[in-house]
Parts: structure tokens; C-alpha cells; sequence
């Protein structure tokens, strides 16, 4: 039978108590290519590819989580970003933009920290109460700046957003 030989089972407990869960979405998305010479003002970060994502539930194509079922997902994400000009006020290094609310997770003033252009390595964790079908897309906010110079790291790990349901 067909359907048979396609069943995932969907929680494996084993003889030493580990549990597994095969269908539990779990997500790790890197940038696929460099996003240069950004603008001012809320700026999405472009995640165009996966390390993994077990229940296909990132969208690659427009960086956007969306959430399978309602729970508690658990958020980390990490944003490297070079050439940030002296003259931006203040940042807003990751910010976690859900249908729900928007987390501001790290701010930082160019002014006050650096003499020259700078670059800034930006991390947090949230843990993201989602409705199924509710998105989220990571993000960064600025204030106008002299030059749209400021560049996403990527290609090594710098830049990346992890998600995975808790319960």
C-alpha cells in the first residue's frame, strides 16, 4: 500500500527515552547572495537559502517563515553587517517582524561608538507566540544615513535565522 510506505511516524520515543519528532518545524536559513548598498528604514534581510527545514514551512523566495500551527516557537538570529555609516543615528541590528508583534532585539548609535564606517554583528532569541498561518520575517531598522552603503554578510555563516516550534 502506498500510503503506508509514505507514513512518517510523528514522535518516536526510543528504549533510552529520547524523543524524536520528525515533523516538528525546525528552520535555518542563510542569505544565498550579498544584499548591498541598503537603504535607510526597515529593510528585510534576503534569506535565500536553507540549511535545513524539516516541514517545509520557510519560503525562500521572500524570506518568510510561516508557522504550520498555533504554539510557541522559538527564535535566534544573528545579522553581520559591514560599511554601516557614521552619520546613521541609531539601528536596530535584528528585528523579528511576525504578524503578531515586532521584536526589537538589538539597537546600537554609529555615532557614538566608531570614528569611521563600522561593521556591527547584531544577535538575539525571542520566543514568538504564532497563530498558525501567521509569518515572520527578519529584518533591520535604520535612521536616514549619509550613504546607502551598509552590506549584509554572507557566505560563511555570519548572517542566519533559526526557528523551531516548542509546544
Amino acid at each position: 500500500d502506498d500510503k503506508a510506505s509514505n507514513f512518517v511516524t510523528p514522535l518516536t520515543i526510543d528504549s533510552t527515552g529520547h524523543v524524536t519528532k520528525p515533523l516538528q518545524p525546525a528552520v535555518h536559513a542563510v542569505p544565498n547572495a550579498a544584499q548591498n548598498d541598503m537603504a535607510t528604514g526597515i529593510v528585510t534581510i534576503v534569506l535565500g537559502a536553507e540549511v535545513y527545514d524539516t516541514n517545509s514551512d520557510f519560503n525562500v523566495s521572500n524570506s518568510t517563515f510561516t508557522a504550520p500551527v498555533t504554539g510557541k516557537y522559538l527564535v535566534a538570529c544573528n545579522v553581520d553587517l559591514t560599511d554601516i555609516d557614521t552619520a546613521t543615528q541609531w539601528m536596530y541590528g535584528n528585528l523579528l517582524v511576525s504578524s503578531n508583534r515586532n521584536y526589537y532585539m538589538n539597537t546600537t548609535d554609529p555615532r557614538k561608538d566608531y570614528s569611521a564606517d563600522i561593521s556591527k554583528s547584531f544577535n538575539g532569541t525571542a520566543i514568538v507566540d504564532m497563530d498558525a498561518n501567521d509569518t515572520l520575517l527578519l529584518k533591520i531598522r535604520s535612521s536616514a544615513h549619509g550613504a546607502a552603503q551598509m552590506n549584509v554578510v554572507y557566505g560563511a555563516g555570519e548572517t542566519w535565522l533559526t526557528i523551531s516550534l516548542l509546544q
